[in-house]
């Protein structure tokens, strides 16, 4: 064995001890919390945690001159396919590498942080569904777009949202914005008409034409968009707006899940093919270029939603 990760994990809940994905194993916690305190370097680990491990007998592509290759690398693709996979904050709050040698890796992760360790929002995985999920990363892995410039930014923004709290009774919303900056990257190359774009692009891609799911979406992406303007904007949100979010948080959260899926394996890598595919499912017409007004017009029809 060269090395191998563990990953201190919050926010799951199973029907198993121990959930087993062939290539790793998340399994919780329990007596052995003073022995993975002294490994983490983090004192804080309690026996209801999980903890993830991968054991590597080659070092992944990574860094020139890493002592770790591209680890951190693979463990973060693996906490984007399971917050990709399900709705739920599972968090990945602490990882450490051990080397052949005895040394332990301890390293700053952008999206693997302890701001959300509490989530009222679990991530649940049943023991039968490790299959299901492994497929599912599989198909996403060996997508067309998983390693494009412009699903590296969508990805960054997603994962930083979902590492962070989310409480619109306390304006605690940041994660409204990374999520639409993540819509934004995938779905908006251009520079206008933003709203009707990223709506209607979004609904596109994940429900049939003419269905009730894609006027659904259609509605909650604008609506979604909507208060990120507001928090952009330096505004303070409405009341009406906040208990919007608490109302519909699960519908947004999957939504999102499903868009930047499809996206990733729908959407081609190049920037001009992704263009045309784009403007293919929607573009402005031209009364739509017209309407000065187009953004207010819309929220009109959204009072209800």
């Amino acid at each position: 064995m060269m090395c191998k990760a563990l990953v201190l994990i919050r926010n799951l809940s199973s029907n198993a001890k121990r959930l087993d994905f062939g290539e790793f194993t998340i399994s919780v916690v329990g007596l052995r919390y003073e022995d993975l305190s002294n490994v983490l370097l983090f004192r804080d680990v309690k026996p209801d945690d999980w903890i993830f491990e991968k054991s590597y007998n080659e070092l992944p592509p990574g860094p020139v001159g890493s002592s770790v290759g591209g680890v951190p690398d693979d463990v973060e693709d693996i906490l984007l396919l399971f917050r990709l996979y399900s709705v739920g904050d599972i968090a990945f709050i602490r990882a450490a590498i051990t080397t052949p040698k005895g040394n332990t890796v301890i390293q700053p992760y952008r999206a693997m942080n302890d701001l959300n360790s509490y989530s009222r929002s679990e991530f649940e995985l049943k023991a039968e569904e490790c299959g299901s999920w492994k497929t599912f990363a599989t198909g996403v892995q060996q997508s067309q777009s998983w390693t494009s410039d412009w699903f590296a930014t969508a990805r960054r923004f997603f994962l930083s949202g979902g590492a962070k709290p989310f409480n619109p009774s306390r304006d605690d919303v940041d994660r409204i914005v990374d999520y639409a900056t993540a819509l934004e990257s995938a779905l908006v190359p251009e520079k206008d008409y933003n709203t009707r774009r990223i709506s209607r692009r979004a609904a596109a891609l994940v429900a049939g034409n003419g269905s009730a799911e894609q006027e659904f979406v259609t509605k909650l992406v604008t609506k979604f968009y909507d208060i990120r303007s507001t928090i952009v904007h330096g505004c303070k949100l409405r009341d009406k707006q906040r208990e919007w979010l608490i109302k519909n948080n699960e519908h947004i959260e999957l939504r999102i899940r499903r868009v930047l899926s499809a996206a990733v394996q729908k959407l081609p890598p190049g920037e001009e093919d992704r263009r045309i595919a784009l403007a293919g499912l929607y573009d402005p017409a031209d009364e739509d270029r017209g309407r000065s007004e187009e953004h207010t017009s819309e929220l009109q029809s959204l009072r209800h939603l």
